[in-house]
């Protein structure tokens, strides 16, 4: 009893002291913890893995060859760690044959992708930037090669589809999020997704660029902005976000005025005059080459007298995003506007909401194709498509439906 008294007593006496190194051993003790289960979770995903790989193949077929695009600078220089750490065990046990390509440059992975031969299957190791540029540099190509699966390995900053086929997180729920992604591939589980084609309207003072392909959004604004800005403060942890709004909601740098004009289509469920249906391959597996026999493209015979029908909308806003959705089976382009005004509390206020996921743009429209027309093109405004920054011109956006077969979970409808 004396001696608890007297442990008791030292730690009254050296309270700043007992605090710090109770805080040392919390944390200790969890990334112990972390680390145990990770290693439980990958022991166990090895030997799933391994029963792929232990499975006999026809004499006649070779192993699979699947090509990993890597973004070795992705989320802090951490994605080929992570990479060679928990994805690359489990497709090597599977019995894949894996070529691994790393992107040197900024837009490296389209001109990677656009001449790619020999593979039947392209991962993405990497974040939203360098699948977007993936999928850009798949359909740019002219041989069918958009119809041969797309694997999606989370490891940037920024995972939106990644985070929508594979639901994630931090630490230990990371590790589950790339073990799911690695089996989705191996398990051979697919489905289609939307994409959206943007090309820039030809204005005559230069010659347009090719188009780009986007997965997730376009978005422009003051919102977008801030959100930009939130890792120079990085000081702040996981609340870098909501400092990037306190400090920043009150600058004009950011673009409180988005105007312009749209002419829209409204959304059809496919009609001869919108969709062409291309067959499907029936193999299993083959090459990214051109096929020159492929058969002629079928389409239906259903009309829509409404799907050529062109609406106009100006709008201004603080705000302005365009998403895919899908509405009752039928895809289409969802166009949101924020308000047209905010003073410094309400834009904080709802940025904060944001973030904890309780607001969103409100929806104004629904499309199939879109003509946006900015009001005002300046050389420093930016809009994003798929978080990558582009110059605001005018663009035509024509949604795609099931454009892109991505790998993903069985159990559920991704």
């Amino acid at each position: 009893m004396e001696r608890i008294v007297k442990i008791g007593k030292t730690l009254r006496t050296n309270w700043k002291k007992s605090i710090l190194g109770a805080v040392v051993v919390y944390y200790g003790a969890s990334k112990l913890k972390e680390k145990y289960q990770i290693n439980i979770l990958m022991r166990a995903a090895c030997k799933e893995a391994a029963k792929y790989g232990d499975a006999l193949i026809p004499m006649d077929r070779n192993p699979t060859v699947i090509t990993v695009i890597l973004n070795p600078v992705a989320n802090k220089r951490k994605a080929k760690k992570d990479y060679e750490k928990y994805c690359e065990p489990l497709l090597l046990l599977a019995g894949l044959q894996v070529d691994v390509v790393q992107t040197t440059s900024e837009g490296n992975a389209k001109e990677v992708v656009e001449t790619l031969r020999g593979t039947e299957a392209i991962i993405v190791a990497g974040g939203d930037g360098t699948l977007s540029e993936t999928v850009t540099g798949l359909l740019r190509r002219n041989d069918e090669a958009n119809r041969f699966p797309l694997g999606v390995l989370p490891l940037g900053r920024t995972n939106s589809v990644g985070n929508v086929l594979f639901p994630g997180g931090d630490g230990v729920e990371k590790v589950k999020q790339l073990i799911q992604a690695c089996m989705a591939i191996i398990e051979n589980n697919t489905t289609w997704k939307d994409v959206m084609k943007i090309e820039p309207i030809d204005t005559g003072e230069e010659t347009p660029n090719r188009p780009v392909y986007a997965l997730t959004s376009i978005e422009w604004g003051a919102f977008r902005d801030t959100l930009a800005k939130k890792d120079k403060y990085w000081i702040y942890g996981p609340l870098r976000g909501y400092a990037s709004y306190v400090f920043n909601g009150y600058k004009d740098s950011l673009t409180w005025d988005c105007s312009g004009t749209i002419k829209y289509t409204p959304p059809c469920p496919g009609c001869e005059n919108c969709i062409t249906r291309k067959p499907e391959i029936k193999r299993k597996w083959t090459f990214f080459i051109p096929n020159a026999q492929a058969a002629q493209s079928e389409t239906k015979s259903m009309i829509n007298p409404e799907c050529s029908v062109v609406n106009e909308l100006c709008f201004k806003s603080t705000e302005f995003r365009i998403q895919p959705q899908i509405n009752n089976g039928i895809s289409a382009l969802s166009v949101g506007l924020g308000k047209n005004k905010y003073n410094y509390t309400e834009f904080v206020s709802e940025g904060w909401r944001r973030l904890k996921g309780e607001s969103d743009v409100p929806e104004i429209v629904k499309a199939r194709t879109i003509e946006f027309r900015p009001l005002d093109s300046k050389p420093d405004v930016v809009i994003a498509i798929d978080q990558e920054e582009f110059e605001v011109k005018p663009v035509k956006v024509t949604l795609l439906p099931k454009m892109v077969k991505f790998f993903c979970k069985s159990d559920i409808n991704c």
